[in-house]
């Protein structure tokens, strides 16, 4: 996804309550293209390092909630 384009839609972080702005953010993938996601603006959110780190994390469960943004939980 492009992330200027990411940029003027998210604001800022999409991980939920996080407020870091997006000139601050990096793009993620929601599917990732390894796995036949998509690179484009529907497939991707921005993530502070922070929160994309536990996009990538396996000790972290990604949701994505109806407003779009994503809640980490830890795995038990």
């Amino acid at each position: 996804p492009h992330p200027n384009a990411m940029r003027l839609r998210d604001k800022h972080c999409r991980a939920e309550g996080c407020l870091i702005p997006a000139r601050w953010c990096e793009a993620h993938h929601l599917k990732p293209w390894t796995e036949g996601g998509k690179t484009d603006l529907a497939d991707g959110v921005l993530l502070c390092s922070h929160h994309h780190h536990r996009a990538h994390d396996v000790r972290y469960e990604m949701t994505r909630l109806a407003s779009g943004d994503l809640r980490f939980h830890r795995r038990t």
